[in-house]
């Protein structure tokens, strides 16, 4: 099996000033493996059960802070020795070194000699792109595959060939309108080449029918200034980054699974979006590039009162465009004023 590796580029000049471009092999991550997977996987090689080397873990991790505590350096066989390292500021005494001076920084790591001959032994092959147009072709197969079926089941909702005219009316009693805002964290995964970590206050406009079909329309947007010479391979440029914006426009379908009557609403849908990023390059160069989103999205919400609620939201999914595609998901308290 191989690793797969990411491509960056970087701008330099040589002695005599000539500009050169070189392109590097960087670390590319797909997925991280948690600790409840890890002991799934370590359960299925051996006796133990998942609990078991859960238990294991859990006490690994709470015998290595004790440990560090009195002095004492973890090796583990077959993977390497972990310990603390310390700074402290400067003292023209070594005898005025005041202890409450003195702090951890981090913990040290040197892997297992056999563990480091095998991973200088790895094999790798390159990032493929998917193909182009085959992204914004599905994403949009996909909006109208789940517009058809959402306003498909408004028409079918209550409706039966012995009921009258009149009760097959929609009412608009029957509808409920909600503005919304979301205050948490948005992680876009491969986006401008790292995770990228933001802070958002999102507002939403959500529109239900008897508490049991919800529409909503919510924007997002990244932006991040940049003071060094920052270069994207994945965009093709040539002059350093200075900014960029990315808006996000996104539908979610979803549906309520509690009683309709009640003021607890749990929701699962799906998250269709269109984003517009906006990218400012040295010498004033302004780029623009088309991005379609898709994704699932578990929320909670419980008012308070007829109009106020709170409640949480978290999704997952993928933003493509410019042929890549990155890995998003997030975690956001909402606050709800409904009428």
């Amino acid at each position: 099996m191989s690793r797969i590796f990411g491509i960056w580029k970087k701008k330099f000049k040589d002695s005599n000033g000539t500009v050169i471009e070189k392109y590097y092999a960087c670390s590319k991550t797909n997925s991280i493996v948690d600790t409840e997977e890890l002991a799934e996987r370590i359960s299925s090689s051996c006796s133990l059960t998942q609990a078991d080397v859960l238990g294991c873990l859990k006490a690994l991790s709470i015998e290595m802070k004790l440990s560090f505590n009195q002095g004492s350096n973890i090796k583990l066989d077959g993977i390497g020795t972990f310990g603390i390292g310390i700074s402290s500021e400067g003292f023209d005494d070594p005898k005025k070194i005041d202890p409450k001076k003195v702090k951890a920084t981090k913990i040290t790591y040197k892997a297992d000699r056999k563990l480091s001959k095998e991973i200088k032994e790895m094999k790798f092959i390159a990032e493929q792109k998917p193909p182009k147009g085959y992204i914004a072709k599905s994403a949009k197969t996909l909006t109208s595959i789940a517009l058809l079926v959402f306003f498909l089941s408004l028409a079918q909702m209550g409706f039966s060939q012995n009921e009258t005219s009149t009760s097959k009316d929609i009412s608009s009693k029957d509808f409920n309108h909600t503005i919304q805002t979301q205050l948490g964290y948005r992680w876009i995964d491969g986006y401008l080449g790292s995770y990228s970590v933001k802070t958002n206050l999102i507002p939403s406009y959500e529109l239900d029918y008897k508490n049991t079909y919800f529409a909503k329309l919510r924007y997002i947007t990244y932006s991040e200034d940049y003071t060094g010479n920052i270069y994207l391979v994945d965009y093709n440029v040539y002059n350093p980054i200075r900014s960029t914006r990315l808006n996000l426009f996104s539908l979610v379908l979803s549906y309520n699974f509690l009683n309709t009557n009640s003021s607890h609403i749990l929701k699962l849908g799906l998250d269709l979006g269109y984003g517009l990023n906006n990218m400012l390059f040295e010498g004033d160069i302004r780029e623009y590039y088309n991005y379609f989103g898709v994704g699932g999205e578990l929320s909670y919400k419980y008012f308070i009162t007829d109009n106020i609620g709170l409640g949480g939201e978290i999704n997952y999914g993928y933003v493509f465009g410019n042929n890549r595609y990155h890995l998003t998901h997030g975690a956001n308290f909402t606050l709800s004023f409904r009428f």
